[in-house]
C-alpha cells in the first residue's frame, strides 16, 4: 500500500511542476520585474518539487533493503 501511495505522490509532484512549466504565460519570466515574478508560478514548481521529493521518501521507505530477504510469517 505503501509502495502505490509513494507513486501517487510523486506522480502528483511531477504533474504540479510540469503544469507551473507549461502554463505559465512566457512574458512573465522576466526576473526584474516583481508583479511578473508572482505569475510565473515559482511556488507551484517549488511545492512540486517538494511533493515529488516525499513521494521518493514514501516509496523508497517502502523497499526492503539490499540483501534482505523478505521476512515469512
Amino acid at each position: 500500500m505503501k509502495k502505490i501511495l509513494g507513486l501517487a505522490v510523486t506522480f502528483a509532484g511531477i504533474l504540479a511542476i510540469a503544469y507551473g512549466f507549461i502554463f505559465t504565460p512566457k512574458h512573465t519570466f522576466n526576473a526584474a520585474d516583481s508583479v511578473n515574478g508572482l505569475d510565473a508560478s515559482a511556488a507551484l514548481v517549488f511545492a512540486g518539487f517538494v511533493t515529488f521529493g516525499i513521494g521518493l521518501v514514501i516509496f523508497m521507505g517502502s523497499l526492503p533493503y539490499a540483501g534482505e530477504k523478505k521476512a515469512q510469517a
